[in-house]
């Protein structure tokens, strides 16, 4: 019984101690930082591969020109394995008052803008090995916005075209995409959000953009030599060995004089002429 006082004493201390000493598990209860907010616009860098940002709108022509061509043609290329290619949809648009948005060609422009950019905030890049080759080298970039905008820029640009959101919606159901979330997206102001980052941007540019297309490759701008892009690219690739594209393909810089005729000029735009508002 006279042990009693003493081992009381002792489970006290025993119980003072294990309160005030931080536990095992809260060393690793770090705080995490916050995620960045919607409106960060970082451009990702990757030390292997060179960053080409496109800038351009829904219709002009010369931009659907270069979707539908040159941009096309080279997903299909072991280009991809180097090359991070950015789509920023926004042009030659102007930012009204209260967020208005007024495009160069009118309101389906803006309207195709904010489609464009829900595709590529919601369908993500798929790395595809090209399995006809025997070691596996070439890797190409399937990528199911460049797709689907590629789709929907041959079917409103056609002769025969139909209205904006049917020639979207058939290009999506064609590619079986979630058609159900693009609309949501556009709906909910996502979309538009989501095209005030890409104006953001685009205003930013230093030089100022312009014209569209409006190509940048690894943050030096190519003007009017935009069509000569995989030249720019290989140029600017650090890595150990370059793709077969890079050696096949000799610069052939076009004429100066006469391609600034295959370009939508900022100047038009802020002049008024064809300029809509979004829906």
């Amino acid at each position: 019984m006279g042990s009693s006082p003493l081992l009381s004493f002792l489970v006290l201390t025993y119980l003072v101690f294990m309160f005030v000493t931080p536990s095992h598990s809260s060393e690793y209860d770090v705080a995490q930082e916050p995620a960045p907010p919607v409106t960060s616009r970082k451009i990702p860098r990757n030390s292997e591969k060179v960053t080409m940002s496109f800038y351009y709108e829904s219709l002009c022509p010369y931009c659907s020109s270069f979707i539908v061509g040159p941009l096309a043609h080279v997903l299909e290329t072991d280009l991809m394995t180097i090359l991070n290619l950015r789509l920023v949809p926004w042009g030659n648009a102007i930012l009204g008052s209260n967020n208005t948005i007024e495009c160069q060609h009118g309101g389906d422009e803006c309207y195709l803008n904010i489609i464009h950019a829900c595709a590529i905030h919601l369908l993500p890049d798929l790395v595809k090995p090209d399995l006809s080759d025997k070691y596996l080298t070439i890797i190409t970039m399937q990528k199911q916005h460049f797709n689907f905008i590629k789709c929907v820029e041959k079917l409103y640009t056609a002769p025969d075209r139909k209205g904006a959101e049917e020639s979207w919606e058939e290009c999506s159901g064609k590619l079986r995409l979630p058609t159900q979330s693009i609309k949501k997206c556009y709906d909910s102001g996502q979309g538009k959000e989501l095209v005030l980052q890409n104006g953001k941007e685009t205003d930013h540019l230093k030089p100022p953009h312009e014209y569209v297309p409006w190509v940048v490759v690894d943050d030096t701008p190519l003007l009017d030599d935009y069509e000569n892009f995989i030249h720019y690219v290989c140029k600017a690739y650090k890595g150990k060995s370059l793709p077969r594209t890079c050696s096949s393909r000799p610069s052939n810089s076009i004429n100066k004089d006469t391609s600034l005729q295959s370009v939508c000029h900022a100047s038009e735009a802020r002049s008024g002429d064809n300029q809509g508002s979004t829906r």
